[in-house]
């Protein structure tokens, strides 16, 4: 592989500081979660904003990726995903990319919703972590570490989750670059 082609796969460290980004970009919804369950008591509500909450992760990303290859943070740190023959990628991948993390995520909310039918908070304290809620936790890791290791172990960064789905990330000109910058980055 050539110089250039290798620095175009060379995307963990955007990747990286695109989720610290994306964090940012869905921190509100946080203090909206905080003002739900401070305030509101009825728990048809809790139940409906509990599902949305959790999933707001996923579907941000999923409806990103497949509309634009980019979520915020990867447009700002000028990466992008696209199909493995570096064509756009369909809102398929999308959902193929984040289906692991997705059904993850249905698990814990399984695991959690019969907390919150009774119109109780999850985060409560005192809430207790059962052996389901250990289980989920240690998967969510193992999936996380399988990501790395895929990714820094073959020579265009592609992840478990790039595998699983055909894609793969690149290097594309910054929001914030200058023609020149771009010519360079390129």
């Amino acid at each position: 592989m050539t110089a250039d082609i290798a620095r175009k796969y060379r995307t963990f460290w955007p990747r990286f500081w695109a989720g610290f980004i994306d964090g940012f970009v869905l921190l509100p919804l946080v203090w909206i979660d905080s003002a739900v369950w401070t305030n509101i008591s009825a728990t048809p509500f809790l139940v409906f904003w509990f599902v949305v909450y959790s999933l707001s992760g996923v579907a941000y990303t999923v409806v990103l990726h497949g509309l634009y290859g980019q979520t915020i943070g990867k447009r700002v740190m000028g990466v992008k995903v696209l199909d493995i023959s570096e064509a756009r990628l369909s809102m398929r991948q999308a959902v193929l990319r984040d289906s692991v993390l997705l059904l993850l995520l249905v698990w814990a909310l399984a695991i959690d919703l019969p907390t919150v039918f009774v119109g109780k908070s999850p985060y409560a304290e005192g809430a207790s972590m059962t052996a389901a809620h250990w289980i989920s936790l240690y998967a969510m890791l193992a999936w996380f570490a399988l990501e790395l290791i895929t990714m820094l172990t073959n020579d265009k960064r592609r992840a478990l989750h790039d595998l699983v789905a055909g894609s793969v990330v690149v290097r594309v000109a910054r929001a914030t670059d200058t023609p020149n910058e771009q010519t360079l980055r390129a």
